[in-house]
């Protein structure tokens, strides 16, 4: 119906019996074109119709947002760099819609009403904030930048699995002690399946015109969560199922591995020692060391785990100059 007001509307209103019926057919066919391109995604991730580039990323407590908000982190990236929340809430003090875009500013992730932690400590920023902040500041100014990030404390891989996550959460086929009870929270807050909400908000992106055009994941500290499968080979799955179902190439975006704490690979079976070692599972990755990223401050830190404000700038420029150079040939305004 909308399409018919179109053409009534451009003709004056005049009767379709009085038009030139060739033409309204070669112009229907000209506009139904038109609109199936504005939403089509390439494979390739290349021809963007309105430069929107939007990355996933997606963790536990490192990419969730350990650091505190501090007021050098407030306030949106000059209109260029926007955040799409999944979990419903007030952040920054504003309402956010699930499934809806805002100007990205911190926290991306943990609602307001969370940013204290069970320590004490001031939480919120998340290495996802300086990745966007970076790509944000070194593109042309007709490209906009999106992030789609899903994280929670102590996640183990398994919980990102598309066909398996369930089983996780039920203990089935899990290591000694997966899942933790901070994990199984984690979960439920994102109905128990995190694979399914990021499709369903990258595919809402795609629908908006927006490019898929990477990953960034910090995963690491609570290893694979399966028994008998390697980190590596869990995360390949998860990887290929992401490209398979928002209908991009093999292989064809970069995934950035973030290090665990002073540049370890935590329980990733050495996965994150070097680009090398993990490009012979996934031919796209590559390793955001974290070697002199400070940890946090306060009652009990640093813990040696988790990452200062300070730390998570440093790692979130890290990401960002690294997909700068992917996918931009670190291109500057």
């Amino acid at each position: 119906m909308y399409f018919f007001h179109i053409i009534h509307t451009m003709t004056g209103g005049v009767s379709m019996n009085k038009i030139n019926r060739c033409f309204v057919v070669a112009l229907a066919v000209v506009l139904l074109a038109a609109g199936g391109c504005a939403n089509g995604a390439r494979k390739d991730g290349a021809g963007e119709q309105q430069e929107f580039h939007v990355y996933i990323a997606f963790g536990q407590s490192n990419m969730q947002g350990p650091g505190e908000i501090e007021e050098q982190d407030k306030g949106s990236a000059g209109g260029r760099f926007f955040v799409m929340n999944i979990i419903p809430g007030i952040y920054a003090g504003k309402n956010r819609e699930a499934f809806a875009w805002y100007p990205a500013e911190p926290p991306l992730i943990i609602p307001d009403r969370n940013l204290i932690n069970y320590l004490g400590i001031p939480t919120g920023l998340s290495p996802a904030d300086y990745f966007g902040r970076t790509l944000a500041a070194h593109t042309p100014e007709r490209v906009k930048i999106g992030v789609i990030a899903a994280a929670a404390g102590d996640l183990a891989l398994a919980a990102f699995d598309k066909t398996r996550a369930s089983d996780y959460f039920d203990g089935i086929g899990t290591e000694s002690g997966r899942p933790s009870a901070t994990e199984k929270q984690g979960m439920d807050r994102y109905g128990k399946d995190i694979y399914g909400a990021i499709i369903q908000a990258a595919h809402t992106a795609q629908r908006d015109g927006a490019v898929i055009k990477g990953i960034i994941v910090h995963q690491g500290e609570s290893g694979a969560g399966f028994a008998g499968i390697e980190w590596s080979e869990l995360l390949k799955n998860i990887y290929d199922d992401m490209l398979r179902d928002l209908d991009i190439a093999p292989d064809s975006i970069p995934i950035l591995l973030g290090q665990c704490w002073d540049g370890g690979s935590g329980k990733t079976g050495g996965a994150l020692d070097s680009d090398n070692r993990i490009r012979q599972i996934i031919p796209n990755a590559w390793i955001i060391s974290s070697a002199g990223c400070t940890g946090r401050t306060g009652k009990g830190q640093p813990d040696n785990t988790h990452f200062g404000a300070e730390g998570i700038r440093l790692l979130g420029t890290r990401y960002g100059e690294k997909m700068l150079e992917l996918n931009y040939g670190a291109a500057e305004k």
